[in-house]
């Protein structure tokens, strides 16, 4: 046996194998690359709408940049921020879910499960992952820490990716299980 053989098979075989594990996960790589830019086109909604409503301070409803707020738990420096990006998460959310479901999931055969229940549970998987984790993020790193909110949304963007994905491709958009009949 050669140094790196394993037991029962010839090193002729390891590259096959390889290749063969590579090609089967191709149709998830390819979900995962949908996933993704169906992410950033969420990402841009945000981005966008915090830009035109706290950047450019389009809506004069609004209170005016760093107004403090008294939440009962906690005073919030900067309540239109907090507004502003509770906004733009939800609109980001929408977005996904129209995306995700009509173009990164659209060809999944799914278990049985309605549009408006699949909204609901990714709404609520949203209300974990961009409403509490980025948005959280995003606050903390701007207020607590003075960084420009630009810079800290790719941070809570990227905190939430992980959660999203596990949520999204194994709960929501989950594969109806195929029978294995012989045809």
């Amino acid at each position: 046996m050669e140094i790196g053989e394993l037991p029962g098979r010839s090193t002729a075989a390891f590259p096959a194998s390889v290749g063969a594990a590579i090609l089967e996960r191709l149709p998830g790589l390819h979900t995962l690359r949908r996933f993704v830019v169906v992410g950033a086109t969420g990402y841009v909604i945000y981005q966008a709408t915090l830009f035109l409503m706290y950047d450019l301070s389009l809506l004069n409803f609004l209170p005016a940049k760093d107004t403090s707020a008294d939440l009962l738990l906690f005073i919030h420096s900067d309540v239109r921020l907090l507004i502003t990006t509770l906004v733009a998460a939800e609109l980001s959310i929408i977005g996904a879910f129209v995306g995700h479901n009509l173009w990164t999931f659209g060809d999944r055969d799914v278990v049985c499960n309605p549009v408006l229940l699949r909204f609901a549970k990714y709404n609520a998987k949203a209300i974990v992952s961009t409403m509490i984790i980025i948005t959280g993020v995003v606050n903390v790193l701007t207020v607590g820490f003075g960084l420009y909110h630009v810079i800290a949304v790719p941070v809570g963007v990227l905190t939430g990716f992980a959660w999203n994905w596990l949520w999204d491709a194994q709960y929501i958009w989950r594969q109806a299980k195929r029978s294995h009949e012989a045809g």
